[in-house]
């Protein structure tokens, strides 16, 4: 199994062509900076297959084309609450063939897209706290007939017991 980068087709056309010339692997290995194993691995490649080429690697190919990649990319982008079941099933109404919600996923996050938890509270910033503490003092010595009389519009939802559901985004 290879452990390193893939060397660039240029650099494996010079090492083949020193090759040619008679020059040995450890000489021009310096030269180049790379390993003897390096060196001899390219040239044995060469001289098996015929080319400086590297061979397909092992796995199934994509079951998805590049355009239903790039419709996948725009159904996420437009609706960023969209999850990963009712994307695959209209890339399928669109495309063909039905591809689970697991490859959906993989093709979001290979294009850059990854999903996060929303926010559950919201941001309290300093100047909202000072504002509210401020509020508090002026008017903690009101009676509770006036606090009957207020209308609390701007509540913020607080669930006690468990969770109200996750949602990505």
């Amino acid at each position: 199994a290879p452990h390193g980068k893939e060397l660039s087709e240029d650099l494996t056309i010079r090492i083949v062509a020193l090759h040619k010339d008679g020059q040995g692997y450890k000489r021009f290995s310096n030269n180049l900076k790379l390993s003897y194993g390096t060196v001899a691995r390219v040239i044995q490649r060469f001289f098996k297959t015929g080319s400086i080429q590297d061979r397909p690697r092992k796995g199934r190919s994509m079951k998805s084309s590049a355009c239903s990649v790039c419709q996948v990319q725009n159904l996420a982008s437009k609706n960023r609450c969209m999850s990963a079941a009712s994307i695959a099933l209209e890339v399928a109404e669109v495309e063909g063939p039905l591809v689970s919600p697991q490859t959906i996923h993989c093709t979001l996050q290979q294009v850059g897209l990854h999903w996060h938890h929303l926010r559950r509270k919201l941001l309290l910033k300093l100047a909202y706290k000072k504002s509210r503490k401020q509020f508090a003092e002026d008017n903690l010595s009101k009676s509770m007939n006036y606090w009957n009389h207020v209308l609390w519009s701007d509540e913020t939802k607080i669930i006690l017991f468990g969770s109200d559901g996750v949602q990505h985004v």
